[in-house]
């Protein structure tokens, strides 16, 4: 078990700095929605996981991390794929 999140931990650090040079460089825009659709997917189920075996935590999400727009997109995008109206993310965001 330990080996999977070291593993999972170091991926994280490769994929930050991959990501960070990828948006400097203007070439963010070149990587295919397949694959961040993927890294989104991966996110969201250790997101949910974590908050399933622990609870609903407050998660070290630094203020810079996103800004309002990159947020906003998200959670427009995830909303939508997955058919989801606000009055059902109420419902869900009282979730313990």
């Amino acid at each position: 078990m330990a080996d999977e999140v070291a593993q999972l931990q170091a991926a994280i650090a490769r994929l930050q700095e991959a990501s960070q040079a990828a948006i400097a460089a203007g070439k963010g825009g070149e990587v295919a929605r397949e694959d961040i659709a993927e890294v989104l997917h991966v996110a969201a189920r250790l997101f949910s996981a974590h908050t399933d075996r622990h609870g609903k935590t407050d998660w070290p999400v630094r203020p810079d991390a996103l800004n309002a727009t990159e947020t906003v997109v998200l959670v427009t995008a995830l909303l939508e794929a997955a058919d989801i109206n606000l009055f059902d993310l109420a419902i869900w965001y009282r979730r313990p």
